[in-house]
C-alpha cells in the first residue's frame, strides 16, 4: 500500500461507498472534466459537485488544475494502492450496465 497508512485507506473507501462519487469517477476516467460539465451529466448543483470533488480529491483519487477562472478535474490517483483499486473497479464497472448507461447519457448531453 505504499506510503498509505489505515486512516488514508478508509478515507479512500468512503471517498468510494456514494454513488454520486462513483458516477464522477466513471466520467473523468473519460477524461478531465469540469464542475458544470459533470453537474450537467449528473443532474446535482455545482456545489453539491464540488463538495464530491474536494472529498475525491483528499482521498488522492482525483486532481484539480486552474484552468484561467475554471478548475478541470481529472483522475489521477497519487498512490499504487488507489490506482489498483480503481483498476479494479472500473473493470467490473465496465461490465455492468450501470457503466453502459452512463456513457448513454454522457452521449445524450453531448448532442443537445
Amino acid at each position: 500500500m505504499g506510503n498509505f497508512g489505515m486512516e488514508e485507506v478508509v478515507k479512500v473507501f468512503k471517498a468510494l461507498a456514494d454513488i454520486t462519487r462513483i458516477r464522477i469517477i466513471v466520467y473523468l476516467s473519460l477524461r478531465p472534466r469540469y464542475v458544470c460539465e459533470l453537474s450537467d451529466l449528473i443532474g446535482c448543483s455545482q456545489p453539491t459537485i464540488s463538495r464530491h470533488l474536494q472529498i475525491l480529491c483528499e482521498a488522492k483519487i482525483v486532481s484539480c488544475e486552474r484552468d484561467g477562472s475554471y478548475v478541470i478535474y481529472s483522475l489521477s490517483p497519487k498512490d499504487e494502492f488507489v490506482k489498483d483499486l480503481l483498476e479494479i473497479l472500473m473493470g467490473e464497472l465496465k461490465k455492468s450496465n450501470f457503466y453502459r448507461e452512463l456513457l448513454i447519457d454522457e452521449d445524450g448531453l453531448k448532442r443537445v
